[in-house]
């Protein structure tokens, strides 16, 4: 199970830009956060530490934060980025996940994209909705709004119900249901891009189906699925605590690019 951490975004109501000699730092609003959150929660999209005055010019933006009354930024930096990282540090984030981004080429010819297991994919109906937020609600304890120990883990899951309900009505996302026969054991929420990409942002199966041979199964439903209707390429994202899911991609033969950190400000009480 995963959250994808290029998840398609909006433009937030509260938005902002740093840009100069010394840093250059551009913050959004994510506004389905914020809903959940009950305050406005920000994303910071762009960071770059120039100078050595950087530490300067960061103050704009925590006033600016604490002008919107924000009470949770996350910001996401490329694994090397260590100045901008212990920038972050300096004023009160902490680290709380590594984030792998593995990804599949189809046209490769891989012996996962062959074959039929006897599971169904299809595209979620109205009538699967309950059963989809169900393990929406319940199979996500990796991803980063549950361990992070300043945040309620009940938020958590009602972010992902909602993820999961507004797929089925989303200009580019599509929600995708995986059935052992009348069983529904799975959902995925899918991008078909213009690259040619299958982008898989949110996954998981049931959690009384788990330890069963569902995992592999599931995603080798769904790596024959993208490569039947178009897809070159699958991408995702996953948390480096996932193990389990992790070392599944890998038997999977999906390679690792570069992975990412990401980092939690939370106001104390």
């Amino acid at each position: 199970m995963f959250e994808n951490s290029d998840r398609a975004t909006r433009q937030g109501a509260l938005a902002g830009c740093i840009d100069t000699a010394e840093l250059r730092l551009a913050w959004s609003e994510a506004p389905w956060d914020t809903a959940v959150y009950g305050y406005p929660v920000l994303q910071i999209t762009e960071f770059d530490v120039r100078g050595q005055a950087a530490a300067r010019d960061v103050s704009r933006f925590e006033s600016a934060r604490d002008a919107a009354g924000s009470r949770l930024v996350s910001c996401r930096l490329e694994h090397d980025k260590l100045r901008e990282s212990m920038l972050l540090e300096d004023i009160g984030f902490r680290f709380i996940e590594m984030l792998y981004l593995p990804e599949l080429d189809l046209l490769e010819g891989s012996a996962a994209s062959t074959g039929n297991d006897g599971l169904e994919v299809s595209p979620a109906a109205d009538g699967d909705l309950e059963r989809v937020l169900e393990i929406a609600g319940s199979a996500f304890r990796n991803e980063r709004f549950h361990v992070d120990p300043r945040l309620p883990p009940a938020r958590g899951d009602q972010r992902y119900k909602n993820w999961a309900r507004s797929s089925l009505s989303h200009p580019s996302q599509r929600l995708f249901v995986v059935r052992d026969g009348p069983s529904l054991v799975a959902f995925f929420v899918t991008e078909q891009r213009s690259d040619g990409t299958c982008y898989w942002h949110l996954n998981a199966v049931a959690n009384e189906m788990q330890g069963r041979g569902y995992g592999r199964r599931c995603w080798l439903a769904m790596i024959r699925h993208a490569a039947t209707n178009g897809a070159q390429t699958v991408r995702t994202s996953i948390v480096a605590r996932n193990h389990r899911v992790l070392n599944l991609y890998a038997r999977l033969g999906f390679r690792f690019p570069p992975p990412l950190m990401t980092f939690h400000w939370v106001r104390s009480e």
